[in-house]
């Protein structure tokens, strides 16, 4: 999809009612000044306007305000701008079904109103939401329609708008791009008459994409240049900045290329220009491509894919899936470039199919034919007046029955209408008392559910360290209560000087209190656990080397383990990233994270090394690098991989939840996880996650934000 079907000029110019003449503080001051309803909602409007490029937010605010005081006041015509100000700030945030849902009560209003400049610009604008989605062939019927208006008031702006609009949908489709073009031609001389920037930037980049499609990059080039100039702060600016990027890419001057994709990115960022956004990093992913740069190509592609998957862009995913297989395919990864394949075949199956070619072309004919009827109804019309002219006396005679019968439909319809009206009130009332109580019986079911979720969870926390707490308290138990009656036993030897057998039961109870020793050791470790698990970290936050970090707790667990076990011997790789900044973190506990982390891979190819014998060669590597969080800000990841006997797929979702533990009784008490997963996450902001194939291995991959 080409991006310039929607000409924002046409959305935040009244072409009724305002001027733009005026400063949005001076337009303020107007309205705490006047008290008058209509002025009011009138200079909202026109407010919710000029904010529209600096912040939607408040173009909302205001569009919002005049759509209440405008239906308190039964000001039709504000009514109708004030909603479709609310619907182009959603559309600038690419929320297309809000923007459809403001707009089609938009449309209605105009009509209400019969202002044929207003209902050109709405089905415009609809037209555009329906393009955007890549629905042509609706779109094209939209554009139509607002062409037909806006020929009728003589509308230069609005004409300029839908030609564009019409050309655009031609665009799409190499096997029309002359006609696409004809309609850009059509359009230029108007823009230019009316002196828009916005226009004229709009046209001018539509035309040199047609010129760089025909390989005339020089002249493409020209207009590009021409389109950035006109466009200069517009939204529609990193657009502009792409086209040229492509022109240098075409001359293999890849360098320039990516500078002018970058700054597209760079802009598209900062006006949240989401669709413009997957646009640059399509763009960057081609030139990375051509450089052969695989990795750079494909996190390129896949943020593209991101961005255009949320806003629904079908035109983007379509060159986004083409561009993942073939970089996956000259990877060799065979699968993944299949699977971008399918999804290709499916986008291009919705876009481009007979059916809706058919459909273009019947919706220009019955175009065509309704220009057609208009000029005979006009002749219809003159000869209609002539026949008048020979006959006076019968027509005043018919027209004095005709103005009486009207008189009579007219108040017929009016009483028909009324009562209509009448029963639509009542069955409205009746309609929303209804929804009231289902509303009302909902939120009681959704507290119940609330709360029904509450006492399941307490009940598994409470199952878990029921038992995990019993196990060693059934062991201390079972040893005293065993140690009891063999001290009466001892007391009897004794008692008849039996010394050799009261000795031996003495070391019997002995190696039995030790035992209780050890496992009334373990509960106390299970519950200093939980007690850790539960409580809110008071460490102090402070800048902190990654690497020394991890390197300090690797060393830490293998030699703890070695002290235990002589046998143990592992490999031990370590990739750490030199050039990654300190981080804001309480070292201690992320410490405690990283050694539960490399204790459990120790423990993993322990395990491996047992089932599998020597033949198995264990291997821990650990692993730092820079990377992009959740939000786009710098963080650091620390990736820990084993090659151990991995976690199967089955319970790989509840390994992070408190007393989860794959590890025989005694020897784990499933807090060590889900302690290291609040820390990460809760206290540092950051994320955890795992990825473990059953027979190879796992990873436990961490990022922390560098702030």
């Amino acid at each position: 999809m080409r991006k310039l079907i929607f000409f924002l000029y046409s959305l935040f110019f009244f072409s009724n009612c305002f001027s733009q003449d005026r400063e949005t503080d001076s337009l303020l001051a107007l309205l705490n000044k006047t008290g008058t309803d209509t002025v009011r909602v009138d200079l909202m409007n026109k407010i919710a306007v000029n904010y529209f490029n600096t912040s939607p937010e408040k173009a909302m605010k205001y569009g919002t305000d005049a759509k209440t005081l405008a239906e308190s006041t039964g000001y039709i015509q504000g009514l109708a701008y004030a909603l479709k100000n609310i619907g182009i700030a959603y559309y600038m945030q690419a929320d297309y079904i809000q923007t459809l849902t403001y707009w089609n009560q938009s449309l209605k209003e105009f009509e209400n109103a019969n202002d044929k400049k207003g209902i050109a610009n709405i089905l415009s604008n609809l037209g555009a939401v329906y393009s955007n989605e890549g629905d042509d062939a609706k779109a094209l019927d939209y554009y139509l329609k607002a062409l037909n208006y806006a020929e009728e008031t003589n509308d230069t702006l609005r004409l300029v708008t839908v030609l564009n609009n019409i050309g655009s949908v031609y665009f799409n489709n190499t096997s029309t791009r002359d006609t696409a073009l004809h309609y850009y031609l059509k359009a230029l001389p108007l823009c230019e008459i009316l002196g828009d920037d916005d226009a004229i930037g709009t046209i001018t980049v539509n035309i040199g994409e047609i010129y760089l499609d025909k390989n005339k990059d020089s002249l493409a080039l020209h207009y590009f240049e021409r389109s950035v100039k006109a466009y200069a702060d517009s939204k529609n600016l990193p657009y502009s900045l792409n086209d040229i990027a492509k022109v240098y890419e075409k001359r293999k001057d890849y360098a320039t290329a990516i500078k002018y994709h970058q700054q597209a990115l760079d802009i598209s960022k900062k006006l949240s220009a989401r669709l413009e956004v997957s646009q640059s990093y399509q763009g960057l992913a081609n030139v990375y491509t051509q450089l052969r740069d695989t990795p750079q190509a494909l996190e390129a592609y896949k943020n593209a894919e991101l961005i255009a998957r949320e806003i629904a862009a079908s035109y983007e995913l379509e060159k986004i899936y083409k561009g993942l297989s073939d970089t996956y395919a000259s990877m060799n990864d065979f699968p993944d470039a299949y699977k971008y394949q399918l999804l290709l075949t499916k986008v291009k199956d919705t876009l481009y199919n007979d059916e809706k070619d058919k459909k273009l072309a019947f919706l220009q004919f019955n175009f065509e034919i309704q220009k057609k009827q208009t000029e005979i109804d006009l002749l219809t019309k003159d000869k209609t007046l002539k026949d008048l002219d020979l006959k006076t006396q019968t027509t005043v005679k018919n027209s004095l029955i005709a103005v009486l019968s009207l008189v009579i439909l007219l108040v017929f319809i009016l009483f028909r209408n009324y009562r209509i009206k009448d029963k639509t009130n009542a069955l409205l009332d009746s309609q929303k008392k209804e929804l009231e109580k289902t509303l009302a019986e909902l939120k009681t079911m959704q507290t119940q559910l609330v709360q029904s979720e509450k006492m399941a969870s307490l009940g598994e926390l409470t199952a878990g360290i029921a038992h995990e707490i019993q196990n060693p308290l059934n062991f201390v138990n079972n040893f005293s209560e065993v140690s009891s009656e063999m001290l009466d036993e001892m007391k009897e030897e004794m008692a008849t000087g039996n010394a050799q057998q009261a000795t031996a039961i003495a070391d019997e109870v002995q190696r039995n209190l030790e035992k209780i020793l050890y496992h009334g050791r373990r509960a106390d470790a299970i519950v200093k656990g939980m007690l850790q698990h539960s409580r809110t970290s008071i460490g102090k936050k402070e800048p902190t080397d990654i690497n020394g970090l991890a390197d300090e707790y690797l060393r830490l667990a293998f030699h703890g383990l070695r002290a235990k076990d002589k046998s143990f011997n592992t490999e031990i790789k370590t990739n750490f990233d030199k050039n990654i900044d300190n981080a804001n973190i309480v070292p201690q506990d992320v410490g405690r994270v990283l050694l539960n982390l490399f204790n459990n891979a120790f423990y993993a190819v322990t395990e491996k090394r047992k089932k599998e014998g020597e033949n198995f060669k264990p291997k821990i590597s650990v692993q730092t690098r820079k990377a992009n969080g959740l939000s786009g800000n710098e963080s650091i990841e620390i990736k820990v991989e084993d090659n151990g006997n991995g976690i199967p797929q089955n319970i790989i979702d509840k390994i992070f939840q408190p007393f989860f533990t794959t590890k025989p009784t005694g020897q784990g008490t499933g807090l060590g996880l889900s302690l290291a997963y609040d820390i990460i996450t809760k206290e540092h902001n950051g994320t955890i996650k795992v990825e473990s194939k059953e027979g190879e291995g796992t990873a436990f991959i961490i990022q922390l934000p560098v702030s």
